[in-house]
């Protein structure tokens, strides 16, 4: 594990970003460990780092909407660099859906089943999102829309490391 400010400048925008949950104790800590069970992964969520004006952020998909937040409120977490440029097709797909794109548990249900959706329906996971935008910049992921999937494709190109 390492510290978070000693690889804050090494984060850039398109970097995958993943997440664990362990606890049990609230009706949602029992919704993400159902998502891990179902799609099989030590990882409940992944989203997209985009870093503008000196700052780190999140880009995601969580209820109720794709949202951004700082990075920093988000610890720890696994930090996989992407050695694909972030562009402007990639930005701007991400930024017309932040606020807009509608998070779905159905999306996520269907995700662990296996199951394929269309990307255009309006509906979002974490997963299926991240996928959505990172296609735009230049990276294919090959496997389902899991965060499982996600981290196993991103790891392809680089190690991960996990930030506290």
């Amino acid at each position: 594990m390492a510290k978070y400010d000693d690889f804050r400048d090494q984060i850039k925008s398109g970097d995958v970003l993943a997440w664990t949950h362990k606890g049990w104790k609230t009706w949602h800590d029992i919704k993400i460990q159902l998502v891990r069970f179902f799609t099989q992964s030590e990882y409940s969520h992944v989203g997209i780092a985009w870093v503008v004006a000196g700052r780190v952020f999140v880009i995601e998909s969580v209820i109720p909407y794709i949202r951004i937040v700082p990075l920093s409120t988000n610890l720890p977490v696994y930090w996989i660099p992407v050695e694909k440029d972030w562009n402007k097709e990639a930005e701007e797909y991400a930024m017309k859906l932040v606020g807009v794109g509608n998070y779905s548990q159905l999306e996520a249900i269907a995700a662990g089943l296996g199951l394929d959706t269309p990307e255009s329906n309006g509906n979002w996971q974490c997963a299926k999102f991240v996928k959505a935008v990172l296609k735009r910049a230049g990276l294919e992921f090959t496997g389902p829309d899991t965060p499982s999937d996600v981290v196993e494709d991103a790891c392809t190109l680089s190690p991960m490391l996990l930030l506290k």
